[in-house]
């Protein structure tokens, strides 16, 4: 059996990353500096239901489409009341009622009687179930590896809603909460999901030189195409009930973490395109190792970025049926903001991509090409395979 022992520079990576996630997602948040308000919307108190009966299912026509009224018997707590839900055929956020569904309920205070209302479905079952599947399936073909992508998948996703959510709520400019929280988020995912190396530290270095220029493009870029942010309908509803957050800011926070997502997996890939050339032939200089690592990168840009702008493009698909239905030319559509907005997130996150390429593969060159790896980072990789194939035996 091959063991191999952590060495003092490894634990200190994990500790100084562990030190960063507490620090962000424990201490400042129970610090009360990042306190997250109340929105001034009154919904009711809000529980969850099941349907046992329904009582009456009408369905009428009107000049707004089919209306739909039922009338049911509702679980809720320790009693059964009866509610009456009332919707338009087809309409946003209509569904009908059956006996046995899990409803989200609104009660609220009318008069001195308690009137009910249906909210929602309750859908805590179905995204449990396909998370454990994500899971599962990230395990089984990951293995190891995919275990510690999930984790750091799991503090990226902390990270969000412990502190840079609550930053921007607390007065904080977004761009500094975004690029706060990145830099903890590329940390955790690279050291966690890939070990302390070489070939980590360079994409470390790949991304985060990477992400301060898509950071001043996206100011630059935002302030040139004169967008406000408020082309979206949330940043429009967010700005209407929150004093103080801007919603230029909130667009430009959101690019530069949408960007980063894509960044780690561009860096991560050339490091290890410009580690495995060395080692196939170590008589590579910087510039050889460099010409023949972007022959991949190349090919990256190409995936990576037509990648991006199809998730952008999916997000944005009923914007973009909108406005190509009104029949205007492409020279025309293109001046709302809505549109501008998303073309300039993808542009910009896109350029951020493409300039990740030789940053990082100029950075992994220079380092290894110059003799600045030990025996320890080329055999590394080696090593540890060795390890957890010995613990599995």
């Amino acid at each position: 059996m091959v063991r191999v022992m952590p060495s003092t520079a490894r634990l200190v990576s994990y500790g100084v990353v562990a030190i960063l996630v507490l620090v962000t997602v424990v201490l400042v948040p129970l610090s009360g500096v990042l306190e997250v308000p109340r929105l001034p919307v009154n919904l009711g108190n809000i529980e969850e239901g099941r349907v046992v009966e329904l009582l009456s299912d009408q369905l009428q026509e009107s000049q707004r489409g089919d209306v739909r009224s039922q009338v049911a018997l509702v679980q809720v707590g320790g009693e059964q009341v009866q509610v009456e839900h009332v919707f338009v055929e087809g309409s946003a956020g209509a569904f009908a009622l059956a006996p046995g569904d899990e409803v989200l309920v609104t009660s609220t205070d009318v008069g001195g009687e308690t009137r009910y209302l249906i909210q929602e479905r309750v859908r805590r079952t179905s995204i449990w179930v396909l998370s454990l599947a994500f899971a599962l399936l990230v395990v089984a073909v990951g293995g190891r590896q995919g275990a510690l992508s999930l984790v750091a998948l799991g503090i990226s996703f902390l990270v969000i809603v412990r502190f840079i959510v609550p930053a921007i709520y607390a007065g904080w400019d977004p761009v500094l909460a975004a690029i706060l929280g990145s830099l903890v988020i590329m940390s955790a995912s690279l050291i966690i999901g890939h070990g302390p190396s070489t070939k980590t530290w360079v994409a470390l270095g790949g991304t985060a030189a990477a992400l301060a220029l898509t950071g001043l493009l996206a100011v630059f870029t935002v302030g040139f195409a004169q967008l406000t942010g408020l082309g979206d309908e949330d940043g429009a509803t967010l700005q209407a009930l929150v004093e103080g957050v801007s919603a230029r800011g909130l667009l430009l926070g959101g690019i530069i973490i949408g960007a980063l997502g894509v960044l780690d997996d561009v860096t991560t890939t050339q490091a290890s395109t410009v580690m495995e050339i060395h080692r196939a032939n170590r008589s590579l200089g910087p510039a050889q190792l460099f010409a023949r690592a972007m022959n991949v990168g190349r090919d990256h840009i190409a995936s990576t970025t037509n990648t991006l702008v199809l998730a952008y493009a999916g997000a944005s698909l009923p914007l973009l049926m909108i406005l190509a239905g009104q029949g205007e030319p492409l020279g025309i559509l293109i001046s709302y903001e809505q549109l501008a907005t998303e073309v300039v997130r993808t542009l910009v996150g896109s350029m951020g991509i493409v300039a990740a390429v030789p940053i990082t593969t100029g950075l992994a060159a220079f380092v290894v090409g110059s003799g600045w790896i030990s025996d320890d980072d080329r055999t590394g990789a080696a090593m540890e395979m060795a390890g957890f194939e010995g613990h599995r035996h």
